[in-house]
């Protein structure tokens, strides 16, 4: 990034134009891994990134203590004590254990585990979506920054011609409406590219503050990669991410690992778990006990003896119920799929539309001509200088600037777009861009 491709400069009414070099891969290379290392950041230091990563760890670990053998039972009695004497009473001292639930306890570690993978996939969804949210504004603060270049550029091509109006005016050769249109339209270039100064800012802001902790070592990272970086042409931007938005990208896998689609198959999954933890719990459930008892009131004097014996419920005494539960469970694995079914559905629309903007912006993007824009950008020097010799008129030479200003900034907002559409993409939502870029600065007509 150590090469500048700035705004050529235009000291007094003399402008120079200086051939400055495209973005070489070096520089498209530097600006991409700038651009990993502000999403590394952001994946360290998100609050939203760890607070999802928190849910996870809690989930996991009450997944981790779920699904074990219940604990031993003790169980103590006296009964038939006479006159309260415990002497005389029949003594009781059992240990028991529940049989047969492994079954019972692997269903309950599998809705565990569904808890705790909807949890993992809650946290990539937060990753993606903090990925793009870096790959939007950092695209966003390097486009308006080439707008604002651009755009100054303009107004210092327009001091000229101020200053060579003023002097002609000064000597009776150009008129006072002159005067005033040429401060009219530069008044017009500073409102704007004030605008894009705030655009900056504001990004720049707003991504800071959802860093949190790391903000101020992704926004260094984000004011690297936001320098003026482009020639009078503003094709920096597009030459710098050109690989980044015209990169194939996958729609179904994008889909599979959407949040809404992930949360959707978890909850199928989760549904089933349910379903089948209920029919492991209708099941008889077996608890066998071994122990020893004294009784008190042998003939022979207290005697002891061993305690065996086991308990059981008897599902089929409530099968009405068990029926209802059961259907209840059923509906709940149907609903899931659903759900799933019109959440893939919804989600696969939303992440069309965004490809089809996507492939709207990269059209705009290729309907530009390069080597034309590039052209009109050497005449500027030969325009000016027809201006002052009286060649065009001034009307004549706003117009061209303007024009060729409006082509070079529409471009730019043609990349924003690209931007826009991509990171919803790779976001895996492709509802549009959580904050859209103004539309762009079309110069009315003197």
């Amino acid at each position: 990034m150590g090469q500048r491709f700035g705004a050529a400069t235009v000291p007094g009414a003399h402008v120079a134009d200086r051939p400055v070099p495209a973005p070489t891969l070096s520089d498209t290379t530097s600006a991409m891994r700038q651009l990993a290392a502000v999403q590394r950041v952001a994946r360290t230091n998100s609050p939203a990134v760890l607070a999802a990563r928190a849910r996870r760890d809690a989930v996991r670990s009450r997944a981790a203590a779920t699904g074990f053998v219940g604990p031993v039972t003790l169980t103590a009695g006296l009964s038939e004590a006479p006159n309260g004497d415990p002497t005389q009473g029949n003594l009781r001292l059992e240990f028991g254990r529940e049989l047969f639930a492994a079954r019972r306890n692997g269903a309950t570690r599998d809705v565990a585990a569904a808890s705790a993978a909807m949890a993992e996939t809650e946290v990539r969804a937060a990753e993606r979506e903090v990925d793009a949210l870096v790959l939007r504004e950092t695209v966003r603060a390097g486009a308006w920054r080439a707008i604002a270049d651009r755009l100054a550029a303009e107004e210092q091509l327009l001091s000229g011609a101020d200053e060579n109006v003023r002097s002609r005016f000064a000597v009776g050769a150009a008129r006072y409406v002159d005067v005033l249109r040429v401060r009219t339209e530069r008044i017009r270039v500073q409102t704007e590219r004030a605008a894009a100064l705030s655009e900056i800012r504001a990004g720049r802001a707003a991504l800071v503050g959802l860093l949190g902790a790391g903000g101020v070592q992704a926004g260094a990272l984000l004011d690297s990669l936001a320098q003026p970086t482009v020639t009078a042409g503003a094709s920096g931007p597009i030459a710098m991410w050109h690989d980044l938005i015209m990169r194939r990208v996958s729609l179904d896998s994008i889909l599979v690992a959407s949040r809404d689609v992930a949360a959707a198959d978890g909850a199928v999954r989760q549904a089933r778990a349910e379903q089948a933890l209920g029919i492991a719990q209708r099941r008889a459930q077996v608890t066998a006990y071994a122990g020893v008892q004294r009784i008190g009131q042998a003939n022979n004097g207290p005697a002891f003896g061993p305690s065996l014996g086991f308990t059981t419920t008897l599902p089929f005494t409530s099968s009405r119920p068990n029926a209802l539960v059961a259907q209840a469970d059923a509906q709940s694995v149907a609903s899931a799929e659903e759900s799933r079914r019109a959440v893939t559905s919804a989600a696969r629309t939303r992440l069309l539309v965004a490809r089809e903007r996507l492939d709207a912006a990269r059209e705009r993007l290729s309907v530009f001509d390069a080597a034309l824009l590039q052209g009109a950008r050497e005449e500027r020097e030969s325009a000016l200088a027809s201006f002052r010799s009286g060649g065009i008129t001034l009307l004549d030479f706003i117009d061209f600037e303007r024009t060729l200003a409006r082509a070079e900034i529409d471009r730019v907002h043609a990349l924003l777009d690209a931007a826009d559409a991509l990171a919803d993409l790779l976001s895996g939502n492709g509802s549009g861009p959580s904050n859209p870029a103004p539309a762009p600065m079309v110069p009315s007509q003197p």
